[in-house]
């Protein structure tokens, strides 16, 4: 195998597994790792559009509906007009949702701190330095990006 395609396979099953693990963890709460990233997305920008919100989001970039249409059901984001333009429908955190979103945020950090653990700092630092150039002048760099730079 080539180590260009041992890296992507080895990518893709880092992210699957870290999905796979975060998941876990976030279950006893009722949501999952791509509603948890909704939440933290909306709730430090909000309000926000669906189009909007499926471009900040890695997880269910650009195909939020369903998402979104989920959390609605379960009462942890509005959806309504905008005050200004009632073409424009916007969606906003409930408190529920905001409780929850917090929550997951801890349990996320947690997972973090133990997944940090594991590799030395340089070994981090390299990794990130790398998939930043994977992700040059792709769109989910630049969301990346936008993210980093704008929690």
């Amino acid at each position: 195998m080539h180590v260009i395609e041992e890296f992507g396979l080895l990518l893709k099953a880092a992210a699957r597994e870290t999905e796979r693990q975060i998941n876990d963890l976030l279950r006893p709460l009722g949501i999952t790792a791509a509603q948890a990233e909704a939440l933290e997305v909306l709730a430090a920008r909000e309000p926000l559009s669906l189009a909007e919100l499926g471009g900040l989001l890695v997880a269910e970039g650009g195909h939020p509906s369903r998402l979104v249409d989920r959390m609605v059901a379960a009462g942890l984001v509005d959806r309504r007009a905008a005050a200004d333009d009632r073409r424009r429908v916007e969606l906003t955190v409930t408190p529920e949702g905001r409780e929850l979103g917090m929550r997951a945020k801890q349990v996320k950090r947690s997972y973090g701190a133990s997944t940090a653990a594991k590799l030395d700092n340089a070994s981090l630092t390299a990794a990130c330095t790398a998939l930043k150039a994977l992700l040059h002048d792709t769109p989910l760099g630049a969301t990346v990006t936008e993210r980093r730079q704008h929690p």
